[in-house]
């Protein structure tokens, strides 16, 4: 049954933000509330804290997306969901999640993670909440959503990308705070390294024929291997010395 669509598709976008916005400014109070009254002993307790806070955010975005979509006459599958992917769209989500894994492996925020050898309930559980949640939910709101409205908006695929790619940097201003004080150039880089990642995945969401599957997994892997290690960087490591 298809349902009558009850918002355009620039309405339903500037809904999207809207949503995500009340969200977040709910997900900071949260935030400001636990680390009030709650007690967290050191750097892990701390990342682990911030890490649930931004899986409620990006849960919530999700589900808000969903009704958006509703609102639309659409449903997942209509974004990406449930699409088989072509070969070059695999083909390309591998490529571009070894690149920016080894890109940042090999910068400065990294330098000394025991990446290989630290299995620790702390590392495995941050990744793969922390990659899982972003995979699916990220993508299927920065990607899936976002792109498929501006294109029912008619604006280039070259729009799409960039739209997509703003938007998701805009969504991690937040990483300039979690040092404990807000620091501007510790922002300014984790929203560049996002959006460039953004343009990668959308490159990745197009080549596949608009499947979210090779999105997801490649956001998925990306964050399960270098996520614990730059919360940590940005909660202790940004501002040390």
């Amino acid at each position: 049954m298809v349902t009558a669509p009850r918002l355009g598709p620039i309405q339903a976008l500037l809904a999207g933000i809207a949503a995500f916005i009340a969200i977040y400014a709910g997900v900071q109070v949260l935030r400001v509330w636990m680390f009030a009254n709650l007690h967290f002993e050191g750097s892990h307790a701390i990342v682990m804290a911030r890490a649930f806070t931004s899986i409620v955010l990006i849960w919530a975005s999700f589900g808000a997306i969903v009704l958006i979509l509703r609102l639309r006459g659409q449903h997942l599958a209509d974004i990406g969901w449930g699409k088989r992917a072509s070969v070059w769209g695999w083909l390309l989500a591998a490529i571009f999640t070894v690149l920016y894994c080894g890109a940042t492996i090999m910068g400065p925020m990294l330098k000394g993670a025991p990446l290989l050898s630290d299995w620790s309930l702390f590392r495995i559980g941050t990744a793969v909440t922390i990659g899982l949640s972003a995979g699916i939910c990220e993508e299927t709101i920065f990607r899936g959503f976002v792109m498929t409205q501006a294109q029912g908006a008619r604006l280039h695929w070259i729009v799409q990308i960039v739209l997509s790619a703003v938007l998701f940097g805009l969504a991690h201003v937040g990483w300039g705070g979690l040092g404990g004080h807000f620091d501007v150039w510790p922002m300014i880089a984790s929203m560049t390294a996002t959006a460039i990642l953004g343009i990668m995945l959308a490159a990745v969401y197009l080549v596949g024929g608009r499947s979210l599957l090779p999105a997801i997994a490649a956001h998925a892997a990306i964050d399960m291997v270098i996520e614990p290690w730059l919360l940590l960087y940005m909660v202790n490591g940004a501002h040390a010395g």
